[in-house]
């Protein structure tokens, strides 16, 4: 268990310092904004903010904030014109998309078209540390489904005192209307989103009380024991999402992170729910971590690989193939990967260290010294 730690660590150490630290105490969305305008051209084009949902699927409020602080640098800019949030909340409500659930090109080529977008911003969040947040961000084309620029960022949560007031509003719609469960589940939401779980446990089960095949509110309840780590209670909420729906995906994820958490590290629900929906990539990253630890570093290359088919453009997963390769002496290969990683995320300190390390291995010492300094140089930003 030791051992997977650590590697999680290192994992969290790669995503955190994928974009400078002070990148908190400036506009980050002004600056995410700018890379990802700075080659495009065209006033008559249109750009829609589609949103951002967390890799490891949960529900949240979280990005529907960051679409608008993204949308707002949009209209500053002045290059484009850009489509308001609420036609886009219109066409996800059409094509029954759910807020937590990452777009795909094909879903980002519909939503686009329906808008009559010719671009469209899409993104993941992933919790670190110190309330901050790490913002993947692309731009793809509507027409070719190709992602035209991408890049990163952290951002600190500086939003909580908004969700205090939205969850006053909440609690006036439930005095008006007591039977809605959907008015529950987003109340419990916003709780989970405050971090209150016992708060957002007794609204999951109120919501679940008065719809008892509502899935997503089994799942979020199950969410919420999972963090208090009452992994017991949090299994067995999922498999009720799961035998209402048999094709819940995150329900399997989460289900197989609960077991994760007793120390059961058997990969049955993540394989069930790549099954059901590659792209769930979050889990290739898990599985990576059990491979690693056991030493089948063939089997690490394989999900790491895969991963990157899912996502050519993630630093992190070039990273994790790239630390099995090097695992397995193949110098040439990893020093390859690491080198994907840098040109995806130039400013990510961690990759440099892992490259010079095998830079050094192969007897390539002035190299190594070269990412030696890069990285101290990064680090101390």
């Amino acid at each position: 268990m030791t051992k997977i730690i650590i590697s999680l660590l290192l994992m969290t150490s790669v995503i955190a310092k994928a974009a400078p630290a002070t990148d908190v105490k400036t506009n980050i969305y002004q600056t995410i904004t700018g890379d990802l305008l700075k080659d495009c051209t065209g006033v008559d084009k249109k750009i829609a903010v589609a949103g951002f949902s967390y890799s490891d699927g949960r529900d949240s409020h979280d990005g529907g904030v960051v679409a608008e602080r993204i949308t707002t640098e949009l209209v500053k800019a002045k290059k484009f014109k850009v489509i308001e949030r609420k036609e886009i909340e219109k066409v996800f409500e059409e094509l029954k998309l759910q807020r937590s659930g990452a777009i795909d090109t094909d879903s980002a080529k519909e939503i686009g078209k329906m808008l009559g977008a010719d671009w469209l911003v899409v993104g993941t969040l992933t919790e670190l540390p110190d309330k901050k947040l790490e913002l993947n961000t692309r731009l793809v084309s509507v027409d070719s489904g190709e992602i035209q620029a991408a890049t990163s960022g952290n951002v600190i949560k500086d939003w909580m005192d908004q969700y205090k007031k939205m969850l006053a509003e909440q609690n006036k719609a439930i005095e008006n209307n007591s039977k809605d469960a959907s008015a529950f589940y987003e109340r419990a939401i916003t709780y989970a989103d405050l971090k209150e779980y016992d708060s957002a446990i007794a609204s999951f089960s109120l919501a679940i009380t008065l719809a008892p095949n509502y899935s997503k509110a089994f799942c979020g309840r199950g969410n919420a024991y999972n963090k208090k780590n009452e992994h017991d209670k949090a299994i067995e909420d999922y498999s009720k999402a799961i035998v209402i729906d048999p094709n819940y995906g995150e329900a399997y994820v989460e289900r197989g992170f609960a077991y994760w958490g007793k120390g059961e590290y058997e990969t049955e629900d993540f394989s069930k729910a790549i099954a059901i929906d590659p792209k769930w990539i979050r889990v290739y990253a898990y599985i990576w971590i059990k491979y690693m630890d056991k030493g089948e570093y063939d089997k690490a290359i394989e999900y790491s690989s895969k991963a990157i088919a899912i996502d050519p453009k993630s630093a992190w997963a070039y990273v994790m193939r790239g630390k099995a390769y090097h695992a397995t002496f193949k110098y040439d290969k990893a020093i390859e990967d690491f080198s994907k990683a840098i040109a995806i995320a130039p400013k990510n300190a961690a990759v440099y260290n892992d490259r010079g390390i095998v830079y050094r291995a192969t007897g390539d010492l002035e190299k190594a010294a070269a990412d030696d300094e890069k990285f101290l140089s990064l680090s101390q930003r």
